[in-house]
């Protein structure tokens, strides 16, 4: 028994010794091993939804072309993040930026760079220089139920989000209806299905929904405005990082990615995306809007929201404001 407690004690003292001399200088040659050579750095990128997409997740489409862009640039990750407007006014606040932010109206944002790109909009330039671009667009829609009883004088089911401006579209596209009644966009959906109304001002989503639950509908895309743009901007000071992130933008707005926007039935601000739906192929055909400031502040979008219900009613004065606030 001696013996064996003697043996016992060599081998925990050898097991010490190597673990102190020899297994710490394997465990840091390990931590030197986690990033490789040519290792470039982490692009973060914030991604907010601020109006409704077609199907699917933008998120998620972003992840996927992500992915991809690192398959093309060896060494360079990129991280996708989900944010609010809360969040990102809070994180702001306290100086933290995101190196890339894809973003919509309403989502305000500082420490913008201004990038060199083929592909804009005019919504997202600051006099001559260019410091976002729209990498995805919706589009307002006329939806109409041929099978609805009460055809004249129909009331109006609008669909609204928290900073978007359907009733701009509608002034600007000379729509006129008696009775308009503004709805958060699900309620909105849910009242023109189950109430029979006749019209409906949605947006791709709802052809969406209504393609899904199998309802016949005609329909006439609006033509004259179009504020809902998803657009990226870069934010990072970091200059290696800046590089690839211009890079990365780049790569969205790039043809091949742009071709893949069906996936999520949204529509490219610069090529037609193939539909074997009628209704979305409908709603791609035009590109050149009247638009608003991708870079408004919260304030200014919920006063055009307030003056264009006056607007849509005939009051001068209020169609005067929303022309002069157009680009």
């Amino acid at each position: 028994m001696k013996i064996l407690r003697v043996f016992t004690s060599l081998i925990l003292v050898f097991c010490f010794v190597f673990t102190l001399f020899i297994g710490r200088q394997k465990i840091a040659e390990q931590k030197e091993f986690k990033l490789p050579n040519e290792y470039k750095g982490i692009i973060t990128l914030w991604h907010v939804d601020g109006f409704e997409g077609g199907k699917g997740s933008r998120k998620q489409f972003l992840l996927k072309v992500a992915r991809d862009f690192e398959k093309k640039n060896a060494g360079v990750l990129v991280m996708v993040i989900n944010h609010t407007f809360t969040s990102v006014k809070e994180n702001i606040d306290k100086g933290v930026y995101p190196d890339l932010i894809s973003f919509s109206n309403g989502v305000e944002i500082k420490q913008l760079e201004s990038i060199n790109t083929k592909r804009s909009v005019a919504s997202a330039k600051i006099g001559d220089k260019i410091y976002a671009t729209a990498w995805c667009r919706g589009g307002y829609v006329l939806i109409k139920n041929p099978n609805a009883k009460e055809q004249e004088n129909s009331p109006l089911i609008v669909s609204q989000n928290e900073f978007t401006q359907p009733l701009t579209a509608m002034l600007l596209e000379g729509l006129e209806f008696d009775e308009i009644n503004v709805y958060k966009p699900m309620d909105s959906y849910v009242k023109f299905t189950e109430n029979k109304n006749a019209y409906f001002l949605g947006t791709q989503r709802d052809i969406v929904r209504l393609a899904n639950r199998g309802m016949q509908v005609e329909i006439s895309p609006l033509n004259a405005f179009n504020d809902l743009y998803q657009y990226v901007a870069l934010t990072s000071r970091d200059a290696n990082k800046k590089v690839y992130a211009k890079r990365f933008i780049d790569y969205l707005v790039s043809d091949s990615v742009q071709k893949q926007l069906d996936k999520i039935s949204m529509f490219s601000p610069y090529i037609k995306v193939n539909y074997d739906d009628e209704n979305l192929s409908k709603m791609q055909q035009n590109n050149k809007f009247l638009s608003i400031s991708a870079y408004l502040h919260k304030e200014q979008l919920k006063q055009l929201q307030e003056i264009s219900i006056l607007a849509v009613k005939g009051n001068q004065n209020s169609i005067n404001k929303i022309k002069n606030m157009l680009i």
